[in-house]
């Protein structure tokens, strides 16, 4: 039961009251983000192809394509974050992706870079993985496959 204010209505969070944690913003806002930088570098490669600073154009527009299909799937994952649908396993999954990536970029003389890509992966493990976002989006509350209605 949820404890009322005259001014304020429902002022105590109780499971299915449509109150959306921080965490779960947060986590869409990294997602956001993340899709906001792939489409520039996409954007950024269609330029280089423009202005004529690459090798193999067929090469530049492939990966242009990938940033832009990455940036579309990380706003997808942001949007469904937002709207408390469970893409728990996909979010942790691509937060996980990012350890290797700063692994490379510290063996590529960048620590600083990766040292932050390892941040950016446990930012997003741990926002994605807190309490109050699995209770959201009702992540484990499901039955097991096949002990369906």
């Amino acid at each position: 039961m949820n404890e009322t204010d005259p001014d304020m209505g429902a002022v105590t969070e109780t499971p299915g009251s449509g109150d959306r944690p921080w965490t779960l913003t947060a986590a869409a806002i990294l997602f956001w983000l993340l899709a906001t930088g792939l489409a520039a570098a996409g954007v950024w490669g269609l330029a280089q192809i423009v202005m004529g600073q690459v090798d193999t154009v067929g090469g530049a527009i492939g990966v242009a394509v990938v940033a832009f299909l990455g940036a579309l799937y990380y706003w997808y994952l942001g949007r469904r974050l937002l709207r408390a649908e469970d893409a728990i396993a996909q979010t942790v999954f691509q937060g996980l992706l990012w350890l290797p990536v700063g692994y490379y970029l510290r063996e590529a003389a960048h620590p600083v870079i990766g040292i932050a890509a390892w941040a950016l992966a446990a930012a997003i493990i741990g926002l994605v993985l807190s309490g109050p976002t699995r209770r959201a989006v009702g992540f484990g509350e499901r039955k097991p496959f096949g002990q369906g209605d």
